[in-house]
């Protein structure tokens, strides 16, 4: 039993002296007791302000509409789309992302629009519709792609005589009728200018831009500031006949006129927002009806007289576009305008009379 017992604490004893002989370890310097925390290097974030300072510093102005984009924006050639405006055709989609929109006169009582494209890219576009001869100088002066569906007679012969690139949607898959907005033939044919581009480049139609713009100020200025003899222009009323015009009311809020058509609220379908213009270009030329359908020549080769309205102000113009492929220029006193940055609504009328400026 003593034998016993000494085992015991002999065991005992060894227990104690392993225990003893073990030490704990210090910490590591720097180490926590936290081990969630990341010890990956910080990566330095970078600063917006320079950011979109390098940004800025590769953008160039627009030939068009005197803004600036990337140079690869302003790379494409211009798109120049005829655009139904009788009244089964409203609202249209893409206008507030033209560079240039035309307004003329078309088979009495209606008007038509030609909308210029080159930096923005809207989702959609329309509705499109037909040809006629002035139409085409004007997309000419703009190096456009010209699209329509259909036209008359002298607008194929003028196409076919002046090679014009053109994109017709009677045989074209790049345009589509669109029944969803309600609309129904002829007036709901849509298209979208990425469909119109490769289009044109499956042609084998020049798909980069080669022509020569408007000026521009660097920054936008009143009339007042540059030429002695101006009005006030708070609205401005255009009527091209008693059952059609275009009224535009100035803004100071945003510096833009906002854009009325027969008395509504001019919208674009895409989003319902009002139209606006920094700049208004009026136009006076010759007309005259060439047959039963009432189909017109417009006098838009030439020169003639005007108006220039911006920042709500207006000084009397002239025009002149030397031939059908050739810009259509603007002067006062002898000098060729310099216009606002922003886009710009041309609008041709056959009787400068029937345009009227308000102070308020």
């Amino acid at each position: 039993m003593r034998e016993k017992t000494l085992l015991i604490l002999l065991i005992v004893m060894l227990l104690a002296a392993a225990c003893s002989s073990q030490t704990i370890a210090p910490p590591v310097s720097g180490e926590t007791e936290n081990k969630s925390e990341s010890t990956e290097p910080e990566i330095p974030q970078e600063d917006p302000e320079k950011q979109e300072a390098e940004d800025n510093s590769r953008k160039v102005i627009s030939p068009l509409d005197g803004l600036k984009y990337y140079p690869e924006e302003l790379s494409k050639r211009p798109v120049a789309v005829s655009i139904d405006n009788h009244p089964s055709a409203r609202w249209q989609a893409g206008l507030s992302q033209a560079e240039i929109v035309y307004e003329f006169e078309v088979e009495h009582p209606y008007t038509r629009y030609l909308c210029i494209f080159l930096a923005k890219e809207p989702e959609m576009v329309g509705p499109v519709r037909s040809a006629r001869p002035y139409i085409i100088y004007y997309a000419l002066e703009n190096d456009g792609i010209f699209v329509h569906v259909g036209g008359s007679q002298d607008a194929f012969n003028e196409i076919a005589a002046l090679a014009v690139p053109d994109i017709d949607g009677l045989y074209s898959g790049a345009m589509q009728r669109y029944y969803d907005t309600g609309k129904v033939a002829p007036h709901n044919m849509y298209t979208t200018l990425k469909a119109i581009r490769s289009e044109a480049e499956s042609r084998g139609y020049r798909t980069e831009g080669s022509f020569e713009g408007y000026k521009f100020n660097e920054e936008t200025k009143k009339l007042s500031d540059v030429f002695q003899s101006f009005t006030y222009a708070k609205k401005i009323s255009i009527t091209y006949n008693r059952d059609n015009s275009t009224d535009y009311e100035y803004d100071s809020s945003s510096g833009t006129y906002k854009r009325f058509k027969d008395g509504e609220m001019h919208i674009d379908e895409l989003d319902d927002k009002q139209l606006c213009a920094k700049n208004i270009i009026v136009i006076e030329t010759s007309k005259s009806v060439l047959d039963n359908a009432g189909r017109l020549y417009l006098g838009n080769v030439g020169e003639g007289k005007g108006f220039y309205m911006t920042e709500g102000q207006s000084t009397q113009i002239t025009w002149k576009k030397a031939s059908k492929t050739s810009r259509t220029r603007f002067y006062a006193n002898g000098n060729e305008i310099l216009l606002n940055p922003g886009n710009t609504w041309i609008q041709v009328v056959s009787n400068i009379n029937s345009v009227s400026v308000s102070a308020e």
